[in-house]
């Protein structure tokens, strides 16, 4: 929980007349001034860069599913079209003859 600035104002001029100047801004720089001011610790870190890499994982692997499904579907046109303009001109060559 973050301190408001009269809180804050308080204790460093109650610390800083027991303790020192220096010692005060030293404790008190402990303390957020926000709640932006929140430290992540490494394991919360570890833990949020995991889901996220498994959220992109699953994300690239539906999305790779996708292109290979298109990519089968296009070439199997190709496929077909390329059959039929090879029986169209074989059966000219033979007409020709």
């Amino acid at each position: 929980m973050s301190l408001d600035a009269a809180t804050r104002s308080s204790i460093y001029l109650k610390l800083a007349a027991v303790i020192g100047d220096d010692d005060a801004n030293a404790l008190m720089s402990e303390f957020p001034a926000s709640d932006a001011d929140e430290l992540v610790t490494r394991d919360h870190l570890r833990a949020e860069l995991a889901l996220t890499r498994g959220d992109l994982r699953h994300e690239l692997h539906t999305e790779i599913g996708a292109l290979r499904h298109e990519l089968h579907t296009e070439l199997g046109a190709l496929r077909h079209a390329f059959a039929s303009l090879t029986v169209t001109v074989s059966a000219s060559a033979h007409a020709a003859l």
